[in-house]
């Protein structure tokens, strides 16, 4: 069962990924510890603190058959703190970024840009000059399809904590998993269980790296915090 818990303002209730059956002799799994990662930014006149702690990659040989497939469970928490200023809450995002023979650990991905055509290196250029958009995107509870030098990111997903109303008017996706949400005053969090990423169609090294990105309002500025976790080894 895959599980998500949210703390703080917003509650969401534990979203479900079906696992693969594993195939062939038992092989034990690998448990990856990634600690605790934190950054602290100013916006407005407040500190914003962005930590991932109890944070784990589990990798799994007998989950997947073919050997350009590397799939991990992903555990941990994830917290955001606004410290100072009149706090007027924000919004979390979360996941991991995933390449395939590309040094994620090293890699400048701009989570603000949209996914499109890497070139030759795996980066995306334009312009100005190097931009960085990951080359595919997705959520958890798969694996990317990647080609060599690329980076893709799988946000992690979550129920949504609040159900339309009788008369409300809603989109044909409201039940769909989000993958951000809400949350009031100085203090949101969420908790994440055994969500799936991975990649395919990798014939050589894949590793993967967390990231959050908090927007946070003080007053009558808004800013974002983005935080990057430790690199670790899909295999």
């Amino acid at each position: 069962m895959n599980k998500l818990a949210m703390r703080g303002a917003a509650v969401a209730a534990a979203g479900a990924v079906l696992g693969a059956a594993a195939v062939g002799p038992a092989v034990a799994d690998t448990v990856i510890p990634l600690g605790v990662s934190t950054t602290t930014q100013k916006v407005g006149d407040a500190n914003i603190t962005v930590t991932v702690k109890d944070h784990s990659a589990r990798l799994s040989p007998g989950m997947v058959s073919l050997p350009t497939t590397r799939n991990a469970w992903v555990s941990g928490l994830v917290s955001a703190k606004i410290n100072g200023g009149k706090a007027d809450g924000g919004s979390i995002s979360a996941g991991y970024a995933v390449g395939c023979q590309v040094d994620v650990g090293a890699a400048q991905v701009n989570l603000g840009a949209r996914a499109g055509v890497n070139n030759k290196d795996g980066n995306i250029v334009d312009n100005t000059g190097y931009v960085g958009a990951p080359s595919v995107s997705g959520s958890t509870g798969g694996s990317l399809k990647l080609a060599a030098g690329s980076i893709g990111t799988q946000m992690l997903t979550y129920d949504r904590s609040t159900w339309p109303s009788p008369g409300d008017e809603v989109s044909s996706d409201w039940a769909d998993p989000s993958t951000s949400f809400k949350f009031s005053g100085a203090n949101g969090s969420l908790s994440f269980q055994d969500q799936t990423i991975g990649v395919d169609g990798c014939a050589g090294y894949a590793q993967a790296k967390f990231f959050a990105k908090v927007k946070a309002k003080v007053g009558n500025t808004e800013g974002y915090v983005i935080l990057w976790g430790k690199p670790f080894t899909l295999g």
